[in-house]
């Protein structure tokens, strides 16, 4: 099993096989300390481990380092394959672009931007799946959410947790006059927003906060814990477009996944 799916099911709350979920990551050059500082485990069998995140801001990097890409041909695996030593030499974006019914793939590498069609002037980028997927039902919500969204030359980006914020994404950021987020509002998703804003400095990015949250954090089952607390001190003091999204979760000391927008 690669690294990305033993994150995955890490993040589900998933048993996993610890021992080697750990020899793959020394593999990689990880060494015992910081994998051990990142992950608490309760052994439940021989080979079973529940493991509980226990330092979110290396989590991601983890997702980041080692992204969970379908494998299809020989670039794909290649992706999928590779460590946070040896960088991709392109990266995939999943792209709803406003011209098609369908998703296609965007090849980006430090020269050029290979995509089937012609981008659009703004760009949304989804972090989930199933939010991604379910594009028309995400856009009315959206635009029940803030009066002056709409549909218009824009594009949509699967964001895959963090592996969104690759290095090599820049240019294909840059070629968009704006680009919107709508992102989980946890730790994932604040340092996915962050990475953006490092990355692009882009005049026009936002993070998009649906009025909605405020009842829909109220009656979220994720608790933020006193953990979270320095990191989001430190987005806050950094990122002023967070501000609004971190006093919410400081104020109803919850977490919420992007999901919950489409009971709305």
């Amino acid at each position: 099993m690669h690294i990305a799916n033993y994150l995955d099911r890490i993040k589900q709350g998933k048993a996993i096989n610890f021992d080697n979920f750990l020899k793959k990551l020394q593999a990689e050059g990880f060494d015992d300390r910081t994998i051990l500082n990142t992950f608490l485990t309760h052994k439940l069998s021989k080979s079973r481990y529940q493991v509980e995140i226990i330092d979110e801001e290396q989590f991601v990097k983890l997702q980041c380092n080692f992204p969970d890409y379908t494998i299809t041909d020989r670039v794909s695996a290649a992706q999928a394959g590779d460590s946070h030593k040896h960088p991709v030499s392109q990266s995939m974006i999943i792209l709803w672009s406003y011209l098609q019914s369908h998703p296609v793939i965007v090849l980006i590498d430090a020269k050029d931007i290979t995509a089937p069609v012609t981008l659009g002037q703004r760009l949304l980028i989804i972090e989930n799946q199933e939010n991604f997927v379910q594009k028309d039902q995400t856009l009315t919500f959206l635009q029940r959410q803030f009066v002056d969204f709409n549909e218009r030359a824009l594009d949509i980006a699967h964001g895959s947790g963090n592996a969104i914020s690759n290095r090599l994404n820049k240019a294909f950021f840059n070629r968009y006059q704006q680009i919107d987020c709508l992102l989980d509002l946890d730790i994932g998703g604040l340092t996915t927003f962050a990475n953006l804003a490092e990355l692009t400095a882009h005049p026009r990015l936002h993070f998009l906060l649906p009025p909605c949250a405020d009842q829909l954090l109220a009656n979220s089952k994720l608790a933020l814990q006193n953990k979270h607390r320095a990191a989001l001190c430190k987005f806050k003091q950094n990122y002023p477009a967070l501000r609004p999204a971190i006093d919410l979760m400081i104020h109803h000391k919850k977490m919420l996944e992007q999901e919950m927008y489409l009971q709305e």
